[in-house]
C-alpha cells in the first residue's frame, strides 16, 4: 500500500471529497437510464412495456455486485479505521470470491429463464422482454464487477476514477443506443447490446488497476486467508442491501400488476418513467449516502462516536437542502421531463406525481442517509428489517386502497404514506443507537481484528480457540441449511415425475437419486469429494440426456441439490 488512508481526522472534508464524484456518477447513470428509456419509447409501446417489466430483474443483477461491493467497502473501511490493513486486503479478496460464486448462480438460473418467460405468455411484449434480457444476463459478470470495484475503490478514498470511467461508459451508451436500435435495426436488443459494450470499458480498466498494483489496496493472493468471520461481516451488509433491491423488485412487479389492471400498458410505462426521474432527482442523496458509508466505517472503527453523530446530522442537513432545491426545479419542469418518454395527455396524473413526489423526496434523505450509516456500522440487518416492514405496509396500503378507490391513485398514496412513516422510524432508531454507542463499545472493538500480537501468546491461543469455535458454529448452521434445502429438492425430484405419470422420468430420477445417495456417503463418511462430484456430473448427464424433453423442472431441482452438495463439501473441509 502506498499511503495510509485517513478519513478520521477530517471527516467532513473526506465526505465532500468522496461525494462530489459519486454524485456526478449517479446523475450520469440516471441520465443514461432516462435517455435509454426515451430511445426505446420511440420504438413502440410494447418495447417500453418490455423494458419497464424487465427493469426489476436487471436491477437485481446490478445489485449483486453493488451489494457485495458495499459489504466489502464497509468491512475494509472499519479495518482501516483500526490500522489492520492486511485484514482489509483479505476482505477485498473474499468479496471477489463471493461475487464469482453469485455470478455462477445467475448463469445457472438463466439456463431456465427462457422457458419460464415463454411459458408465461408468448405475446409480442413478453418476447421483447426476453430479447432485452438475454445480453444482460449473458454479460452479468461484467456488470457485477464494475459495480463491485467501484464500491471497493471508494473505501480507499478513491471515487474519482470510478466516476470518470463509468460516466464515460454511460456517455458511450447514450451514443450507441440510437445506432444499435435504429441504424442497425436491432430494436430492443440494440439497447441491451449498447449497454453491454459500453460496460466492458470500465470493467477492463478496474481489473487492470488492481492487477497492475495501481491501487492503494493491493489485490494479491498472498494476503488471502479464508476466514468465515469476514464472509459473515460482508454478508451482514451485502445481503440486506440485495434483499432491499429484491423487495423493491417484488414491490415494482406488484405495482405493475395493479397499474396494468387500472390503466392498461401505459400504467407500467408511467411508473417506469416516474422511477427513472426519481432516480435522477435522488442522485445527490445517493451520492451523499455512499460517501458517508466509507467515512462512517473509518470513524466507527476508530471509536469516534461523537463525530459520527455530527456527520449524521450534517449529511441530513445537506441532503434536505439539496432535495428542496431539486424538487422546486422538477415541479416547474415536470411536463417537459415526462415528454422524454412520449407520455402525453396525462397532465393530471403528472401533476399529482409531482406534488406527492415532493413529499416522498423530502422523506428519502432520512431513509438513504440512515441506511448508509447502518451499512458503515455493519448493521445493515436493521435496514433490511425496516425495508421488509415498509414494503409490507406499502403493499398492504396499495392493495386496500385499490379496492376502496378502484383507480391508480392507490399506488401514489400508498408509497407516500409508507415513505413518511419510515423516514420517522429511521431517524428515531439512529438517535437511539448514537445514545448507546459509548456504553456498548466502551471496552470492546467494533470489528474483530486479526493482527498478530507478539507480546501475548495467550491472546493468540484465545484467538485460535475463538476461530475454531466460529468455524464449528458456521459448519453447523450452513450444513443444516444445506441439508434442509437438499431434502426439499430431493422430495420435489421424486414427486415431479410421479405427478406427470411418466415412467422414463421416474426411472431416471430413481437412478440419479441412487447416485446422489452414494455421493453423499462418499463426502460425509469416506472423504472422497472428487469422486462424489463426478457422481453428480454423471447424474446431471443422465437427467439431460434421458429426461430433457420430459422434466426441465426436475433437472433444475437436481442441479440445486448438486450445488448444496458442493457447499457441504466446502463446509466439511473447513479447519
Amino acid at each position: 500500500m502506498n499511503d495510509k488512508i485517513d478519513m478520521v481526522s477530517l471527516p467532513k472534508k473526506s465526505f465532500w471529497h468522496l461525494s462530489i464524484p459519486i454524485i456526478v456518477f449517479c446523475i450520469f447513470d440516471a441520465i443514461y437510464g432516462i435517455v435509454d428509456m426515451a430511445w426505446i419509447s420511440q420504438i413502440s409501446v410494447h418495447a417500453s412495456f418490455a423494458v419497464g417489466v424487465s427493469m426489476p430483474f436487471v436491477s437485481l443483477i446490478f445489485s449483486f455486485g453493488d451489494s457485495i461491493g458495499q459489504g466489502a467497502n464497509s468491512l475494509m473501511s472499519r479495518y482501516m479505521g483500526i490500522d489492520d490493513y492486511e485484514s482489509a486486503y483479505n476482505s477485498l479478496i473474499h468479496g471477489i470470491i463471493l461475487t464469482n460464486i453469485i455470478w455462477f448462480f445467475i448463469v445457472l438460473c438463466a439456463l431456465f429463464t427462457q422457458g419460464i418467460v415463454y411459458s408465461v405468455d408468448q405475446a409480442n411484449s413478453y418476447l421483447l422482454v426476453w430479447d432485452y434480457l438475454i445480453p444482460i444476463i449473458a454479460f452479468a459478470y461484467v456488470f457485477m464487477f464494475v459495480n463491485f470495484f467501484s464500491e471497493t475503490l471508494q473505501s480507499e478514498g478513491n471515487s474519482r476514477i470510478p466516476t470518470i470511467f463509468i460516466v464515460s461508459s454511460n456517455i458511450l451508451n447514450i451514443i450507441l443506443d440510437p445506432i444499435f436500435i435504429f441504424n442497425l435495426n436491432l430494436g430492443v436488443k440494440g439497447a441491451s447490446y449498447a449497454t453491454v459494450l459500453s460496460s466492458v470499458i470500465p470493467f477492463i480498466v478496474f481489473v487492470y488497476l488492481y492487477l497492475s498494483g495501481r491501487t492503494k489496496i493491493p489485490l494479491s493472493m498472498k494476503y488471502f486467508k479464508f476466514r468465515p468471520y469476514i464472509l459473515v461481516e460482508i454478508f451482514k451488509v451485502a445481503l440486506p442491501n440485495f434483499l432491499d433491491d429484491g423487495l423493491w423488485a417484488f414491490s415494482a412487479s406488484f405495482i405493475n400488476g395493479i397499474l396494468v389492471i387500472r390503466m392498461g400498458e401505459i400504467g407500467p410505462v408511467l411508473y417506469s418513467a416516474s422511477n427513472k426521474l426519481k432516480t435522477l432527482l435522488s442522485s445527490p442523496i445517493k451520492g451523499y449516502g455512499r460517501a458517508l458509508m466509507s467515512v462512517v466505517g473509518h470513524l466507527f472503527g476508530a471509536h469516534k462516536f461523537d463525530e459520527l453523530n455530527e456527520m449524521y446530522k450534517y449529511a441530513l442537513k445537506v441532503s434536505l437542502i439539496t432535495t428542496v432545491a431539486v424538487m422546486i426545479g422538477f415541479i416547474i419542469l415536470r411536463d417537459y421531463a415526462f415528454s422524454f418518454f412520449s407520455i402525453t395527455g396525462m397532465q393530471t396524473e403528472i401533476f399529482w406525481i409531482a406534488i406527492l413526489g415532493t413529499v416522498i423526496m423530502l422523506s428519502i434523505p432520512f431513509s438513504i442517509i440512515s441506511s448508509k450509516m447502518l451499512d458503515g456500522f455493519g448493521k445493515s440487518m436493521y435496514s433490511l428489517l425496516f425495508t421488509c416492514i415498509k414494503i409490507g405496509l406499502e403493499t398492504a396500503l396499495i392493495f386496500v386502497l385499490n379496492i376502496m378507490l378502484a383507480n391508480a391513485n392507490c399506488v401514489l398514496i400508498g408509497i407516500t404514506v409508507s415513505e413518511i412513516i419510515f423516514a420517522i422510524v429511521y431517524y428515531v432508531f439512529l438517535r437511539y443507537l448514537f445514545n448507546n454507542f459509548d456504553r456498548k463499545y466502551e471496552n470492546k472493538d467494533v470489528v474483530k481484528t486479526f493482527k498478530v500480537d507478539n507480546e501475548s501468546l495467550k491472546e493468540d491461543e484465545k484467538n485460535n480457540k475463538d476461530s475454531a469455535k466460529e468455524n464449528k458454529v458456521m459448519k453447523k448452521i450452513l450444513l443444516n441449511v444445506a441439508l434442509i434445502a437438499m431434502t426439499i429438492a430431493v422430495i420435489w425430484i421424486v414427486l415431479s415425475p410421479i405427478s406427470v405419470n411418466n415412467y422414463p422420468i421416474f426411472l431416471g430420477g430413481i437412478i440419479c437419486l441412487a447416485i446422489c445417495t452414494v455421493s453423499i456417503y462418499l463426502i460425509t463418511r469416506l472423504n472422497r469429494p472428487t469422486i462424489s462430484l463426478l457422481g453428480f456430473f454423471i447424474s446431471t448427464a443422465i437427467l439431460f440426456i434421458f429426461m430433457h424433453s420430459y422434466g426441465n423442472e426436475s433437472i433444475l431441482w437436481f442441479i440445486i441439490v448438486e450445488i448444496f452438495i458442493v457447499l457441504i463439501t466446502i463446509i466439511l473441509k473447513l479447519k
